[in-house]
């Protein structure tokens, strides 16, 4: 067996630019996140845990490699 064919599987996470949809602030944050993110300036709910991918509140800009 050759060691070019060996499959690596790919990550079902990654990080997100996350944009506040009240006040437009940027953030990044993990995709399963384990615990509720707020933004920074107004204190908006942006992400809210769950068992396993974080529920997304605010809008994805950009996933980040």
């Amino acid at each position: 067996m050759r060691r070019n064919n060996i499959m690596i599987p790919r990550p079902r996470s990654n990080f997100l630019s996350v944009q506040c949809v009240r006040c437009e602030e940027q953030k990044v944050l993990f995709s399963h996140a384990t615990m509720d993110l707020f933004c920074n300036s107004c204190g908006e709910p942006i992400a809210k845990k769950t068992g396993a991918r974080a529920n997304i509140l605010g809008k994805i800009i950009n996933t980040l490699d």
